[in-house]
Formats: C-alpha cells, structure tokens, sequence
C-alpha cells in the first residue's frame, strides 16, 4: 500500500473504498430535468461536490458528542443552520420511523396468522 498510509507508516491500514454514485447522480439529474444522459464530466463533478461535503460533514461529525462515533443528533446539530437540509433531514427521519413501525405491525400481523 502505497501513499498517505505509506507516509505515515500505517502500511496495515486500508484505504477507504470510493464511493460510486454515478449511477444515482445520474438518475437525480435525470429527475432533475436533465438529460437521460448527462456529460461524464457532469456527473463526475458533482460526485467530487457531494463526496466532498460528506467528508466535511463527517469529519466535523465525528469530533462532536462521542469520540469516534457518529450520530444522527451530531448531523442534525450541524446543518442545524441550513433550514432546507434540516427540514429535509428531519422529514426523512420521521418517515423511516413510520416505515419502521408499518414493518413491525405487518411482521406481527404475520406472526399471528
């Protein structure tokens, strides 16, 4: 292993996989209004944009409440200032609640018959 681990001596270290999401990218452009077929070069920027801010995110994340651990209040708390990212993050978080709780009555449901 060669590079930044190489540099700092941490040869048994794993480089962290990287992340493809050209495929979904380019289905929310598409869903965008863009075309079925974006530029390779498009969707390539705006995976650097969104891989970029997820490190950002998750750096700062990572050094707030537990040490070493990520939660869902870390994030919440810091996009806490962007309301549209806030709404938006609060919305899907109530929704997997209510899918969550859909799943366990219909499993018991199951259960039961």
């Amino acid at each position: 292993s060669s590079g930044i681990n190489a540099e700092y001596g941490d040869d048994d270290v794993e480089e962290p996989k990287k992340l493809n999401l050209a495929k979904e990218i380019r289905y929310i452009m598409y869903g965008f209004g863009d075309d079925k077929s974006p530029y390779t070069e498009s969707i390539a920027l705006i995976e650097d944009v969104v891989i970029n801010y997820l490190h950002e995110i998750s750096n700062q994340a990572i050094n707030m409440g537990k040490k070493g651990k990520i939660t869902v209040e870390d994030i919440l708390h810091l996009i806490r200032h962007d309301t549209k990212k806030y709404n938006r993050a609060k919305e899907l978080l109530i929704s997997n609640d209510d899918i969550k709780k859909a799943r366990k009555c219909f499993d018991e449901d199951n259960y039961y018959q």
